[in-house]
């Protein structure tokens, strides 16, 4: 079996913008034909995609002819939109959670959920959790950064508590990096997500460590997009300087490289070694299989590649396949 935890969704409509305080960066859907949408934000096209996206039942005859056992769905990462009013945040949050639910509800033996929270209003976030799990979803996918600000910061601790007293999975994707003015030399295709996201995933993974909220709630399941971007190399020197350095080992009980063991990363390195590194410093148990898919074909490479590339035995491969999944998952 192979489950893939890292696959977004898109509705195939939107709340009615017209009125609300967001105005046009309030999301919308243009449809272009029987099979494709086009996702406009701030009245401009921002991505078509197909109706696998919304549609359960075609996207689980896809995903099941190219290999994959079942699917955790998540929102397009774009969807995340913590820069509009609180209270239109609230309503789209609660209108992706839905429509997970439905897609959940249509395929129920093949689809898993992380719905959304409008993190602009720490309030209404949790109340926003509550839903999801009333929705019976199985957790919850922010942003790395909330509008530049960490996940870390203690503004932010009581959400993370109350995933933690809800037992809902924390889902962590980069997105919309906070440096990006550093590489405004370089074309936004490259400065995004090709080094934007592994560095704001590392940020990201970094802020939550250090900040002691793996310390404060152990049991919180949190999984760190894109393989934890550069977390793990850059907690080889965090590492060693905790060992050496008396004034940081008192900042942490444990070293960092212990409390990286307590997060989940999905396994989309885009390479074998930087994969095999991971593994070998957070342990096979903590990584899982994932795809960033979107209707846009098969993982690539595939599970079965991925497993013969990296020599796994067969209670590994079951570990990466789906059993860390369904843990992460609460499940």
């Amino acid at each position: 079996m192979i489950i893939d935890m890292h696959t977004h969704i898109v509705p195939n409509e939107f709340p009615l913008a017209t009125g609300r305080p967001s105005g046009s960066a309030f999301p919308s859907m243009k449809k272009e034909d029987t099979d494709r949408s086009t996702i406009v934000i701030d009245g401009k096209d921002y991505r078509t995609v197909r109706n696998v996206c919304w549609d359960a039942t075609k996207r689980k005859n896809e995903i099941n002819n190219e290999g994959t056992t079942k699917q955790v769905l998540s929102p397009l990462p774009e969807l995340l939109m913590y820069h509009i009013d609180p209270a239109d945040g609230a309503d789209l949050a609660r209108h992706l959670n839905e429509s997970i639910a439905g897609m959940i509800a249509s395929e129920p033996d093949t689809f898993y959920g992380l719905g959304s929270v409008p993190m602009q209003d720490i309030n209404l976030a949790i109340l926003e959790l509550q839903s999801i799990k009333d929705l019976g979803l199985h957790g919850v996918e922010i942003r790395t950064n909330i509008e530049g600000r960490s996940l870390g910061e203690e503004h932010f601790r009581p959400f993370f508590e109350a995933a933690a007293n809800l037992d809902l999975a924390v889902f962590p994707h980069a997105n919309r990096p906070t440096f990006s003015d550093r590489l405004a030399h370089i074309p936004a295709s490259v400065a995004d997500a090709p080094l934007g996201f592994p560095i704001e995933s590392g940020l990201a993974g970094a802020s939550i460590i250090w900040s002691g909220l793996l310390e404060d709630f152990p049991n919180l399941r949190i999984c760190m997009s894109h393989a934890g971007g550069v977390l793990i190399p850059l907690l080889a020197r965090s590492n060693e300087n905790w060992h050496s350095r008396e004034p940081i080992r008192k900042l942490l009980p444990k070293s960092p490289m212990e409390y990286a063991s307590m997060l989940f990363y999905d396994d989309i390195a885009f390479d074998i070694a930087p994969l095999r590194y991971l593994i070998d410093h957070v342990g096979i148990e903590q990584v899982m299989i994932g795809s960033d898919w979107q209707g846009t074909g098969p993982k690539i490479p595939s599970p079965l590649e991925e497993f013969i590339s990296l020599g796994l035995n067969d209670e590994e491969q079951d570990y990466l396949g789906w059993k860390n999944a369904l843990r992460f998952l609460g499940q």
